[in-house]
């Protein structure tokens, strides 16, 4: 009889464990999801960069080329 209290008492005790962390888990989730705090969200940010970084390296590239060109063009004015 007095195992059965226990077992109960313990079943009562990890359901509400279960339930309260539960519910603190999908609510911290939900406020994160609101506030823009999306996973993978920081994967998508680095691949932006990466590719404004390659746009930038372009364009500095075809500004030397640029100036190069406008070197060649005064030096035959000269």
């Amino acid at each position: 009889m007095a195992t059965a209290v226990l077992l109960i008492i313990a079943m009562s005790c990890g359901t509400a464990i279960v339930l309260t962390l539960g519910s603190i888990w999908l609510g911290t989730s939900y406020s994160a999801k609101k506030k823009g705090f999306v996973k993978g969200a920081t994967r998508r940010e680095m691949e932006q960069i990466q590719q404004d970084i390659g746009q930038i390296r372009k364009d500095i590239s075809d500004l030397k080329e640029q100036i190069a060109d406008l070197n060649i063009f005064t030096r035959g004015d000269l």
